[in-house]
């Protein structure tokens, strides 16, 4: 992600889901991948892969997306609000 990129996300107007689970945060490094999400009561929670959050368990995080499976297996991926 270029630096005007993430100019653009920190500046943009798009309104968050304030009732679901949203990625606010993506990180790759060395030391293995994480995001930084926010559940539907609000609350902020630094995750990796095989961490379990708000009943779901993160299967993998990429600099584009957080891959997630809910207790009926059903998978589900979230990716960051677009920068508008």
């Amino acid at each position: 992600m270029t630096a005007k990129t993430v100019g653009q996300m920190a500046q943009s107007t798009t309104k968050l889901q304030l009732d679901a689970i949203t990625v606010i945060g993506l990180f790759t490094g060395p030391q293995g991948d994480t995001a930084l999400i926010r559940t539907g009561k609000g609350e902020i929670h630094k995750i990796a892969a095989g961490d379990r959050v708000a009943g779901l368990t993160i299967l993998a995080i990429t600099d584009r997306q957080v891959q997630l499976r809910d207790h009926r297996g059903r998978t589900y991926e979230l990716t960051l609000p677009d920068a508008a």
